[in-house]
């Protein structure tokens, strides 16, 4: 299941944090875990939980950042991943970013969790009036791209050129949330 970010969830994060704080993954310390991190050493998660909940509500952004939502997702009780549901799109995020970003636990990966994740964040998308969403991946990030490429044959969408990017370049791909018929 996808939850969103709450202390209730905290404990089951934590039991496992350091296996993020471990990651060696040039793609996996990134997102709601990397601010999480930082809220946890500098003991600042009341304000981190307060940040999270305004900007699901679209309150006090910084100049340049969207409203989003941050979820977990759970396995049970078990903790696996984060994501992160950007409401809309800025020009920077239509290159390196989109609308949706995701780190998996590093002992959970490969073993299916991104796209089931992925696949409840549409429908979450879908919630909120996204017609489709656009997902960004290093184009290094063979794993990454492995999900959204299965995404886009499940959804339908549309792969855009390669895009560059700082020192790299990143694929990226819109993915349907309702169905094809019905996007204009």
């Amino acid at each position: 299941k996808l939850v969103k970010v709450s202390k209730k969830y905290l404990p089951n994060v934590m039991k496992v944090i350091d296996e993020h704080r471990l990651d060696t993954s040039p793609f996996g310390l990134r997102g709601n875990i990397s601010s999480l991190l930082m809220a946890i050493d500098n003991n600042t998660l009341t304000e981190w939980f307060a940040k999270k909940k305004n900007e699901d509500k679209g309150i006090n952004l910084k100049p340049n950042h969207v409203r989003g939502t941050d979820y977990w997702l759970m396995d049970g009780d078990e903790y696996v991943g984060s994501f992160s549901l950007r409401h809309s799109l800025t020009d920077k995020l239509m290159i390196h970013g989109g609308n949706i970003a995701y780190v998996i636990l590093p002992s959970k990966r490969r073993k299916g969790y991104a796209f089931a994740g992925l696949s409840l964040c549409l429908i979450e998308a879908k919630k909120i009036g996204l017609q489709r969403v656009l997902i960004t991946c290093d184009t290094k990030n063979e794993a990454s791209y492995a999900v959204i490429k299965k995404a886009l044959k499940h959804y339908g969408g549309k792969k855009l050129p390669d895009i560059a990017f700082e020192n790299t370049s990143n694929h990226r791909v819109w993915i349907n949330t309702i169905d094809k018929d019905k996007i204009r």
